[in-house]
């Protein structure tokens, strides 16, 4: 690759942006690294934000690292780790640890798919990844609200320079590579050397190319706001629900979280829903609470693309784009890998290593 000063254009400070951002600079200091970010904070769908209401710090979205997650340990040290998974069955009232007859339930949250539905060379990956399931591989982390400390403000600093605000709305092209980039608020023309990233979702992906959008599934997070802080049976910080509304719970600083997977077909209005789940929380508890503390209730329509086999085969199988000067990262775009912040990391090393070719 040529010696000259070049630029790395990446649209979006998502967790795969910033991950190619941090590869990048890591391997070319002399090039200039930018970050395009459509909104106002980095991060995408997994970062902290404080509430106003509550003056508490909450994420976006719930996030849980994984042992097995080999390139994502990094950002967790040793104490952090939760050893367990506890699965508590809402029909029996039973609490055990993992087995196998609990991996549909892991395999669905892992993909946001109905186990049954969840492609073939997807669930191949997972088990390969995760089993034999030693120790090590079974510890759990989760954010307790605060992933912007946790993962993003590691990687905000390696980017030189973060432009907000930035929504690129168009690629124009001349002699069939990219030529400038139109965003919203600015044109940025590229060097003959420069390479552009596009580190987005498949949504916007799609509008940007003009290609069809993948089918996606939604996930519902309810976070509670408890006087004190709440105990989970054993003392756990987080358990996965079988039978029950939520599959996860999750308990920290007098917040609890639960999120529902695969919930495209739930129509029940949120409130009543953040009721009913309260309602099986006090049954888990073995309590009977006077009335519901105070919630906000959030459904992510587009949370990620559904990884069943017809939405799978339609997935990239590279991190090429129609023009040789951009590339794509980003978990949608690794087939045979389930959504997650490890195969975002894993696609950010694969774009990077195409656009330094």
């Amino acid at each position: 690759m040529s010696k000259r000063p070049i630029t790395y254009h990446i649209i979006g400070g998502g967790v795969s942006g910033l991950f190619c951002a941090q590869i990048l600079k890591q391997k070319e200091k002399q090039n200039k690294v930018v970050v395009y970010e459509a909104g106002s904070c980095l991060g995408g769908r997994c970062h902290s934000f404080t509430d106003s209401d509550w003056d508490k710090k909450l994420d976006n979205a719930t996030h849980v690292i994984i042992g097995a997650n080999s390139q994502l340990r990094k950002y967790v040290t040793s104490q952090e780790w939760e050893n367990d998974i506890n699965f508590y069955d809402n029909a029996t009232g039973n609490i055990s640890k993992l087995s196998k007859k609990h991996l549909g339930h892991l395999l669905k949250s892992a993909c946001n798919t109905s186990e049954e539905n969840i492609s073939s060379a997807i669930k191949k990956y997972i088990l390969r990844q995760t089993f034999p399931y030693t120790k090590n591989k079974r510890k759990i982390y989760f954010s307790k609200q605060d992933l912007s400390q946790r993962i993003i403000n590691h990687l905000a600093s390696a980017p030189d320079e973060v432009l907000y605000n930035c929504r690129l709305n168009k690629i124009e092209s001349q002699f069939g590579r990219a030529a400038q980039l139109v965003f919203n608020n600015r044109q940025v023309e590229l060097g003959s050397e420069d390479k552009v990233i596009l580190a987005i979702d498949n949504r916007s992906y799609s509008q940007l190319m003009n290609e069809p959008v993948l089918p996606h599934n939604s996930i519902i997070n309810i976070f509670y706001h408890t006087s004190e802080n709440l105990f989970l049976p054993q003392g756990a910080s987080l358990i996965a629900v079988i039978n029950g509304i939520p599959d996860w719970v999750f308990v920290s600083n007098r917040i609890v979280s639960t999120t529902i997977s695969v919930a495209n077909n739930i129509e029940t209005p949120l409130p009543e829903l953040a009721r009913q789940i309260w309602q099986e929380l006090d049954v888990l508890r073995g309590v009977n609470s006077a009335f519901i503390p105070p919630f906000k209730a959030y459904k992510h329509k587009y949370a990620t693309i559904s990884q069943d086999e017809y939405t799978n085969s339609l997935r990239p199988d590279n991190a090429l784009s129609r023009y040789p000067n951009v590339f794509v990262a980003g978990d949608w775009t690794m087939k045979n890998h389930p959504c997650c912040l490890e195969t975002a990391f894993i696609s950010a090393q694969r774009a990077v290593k195409e656009a330094r070719k």
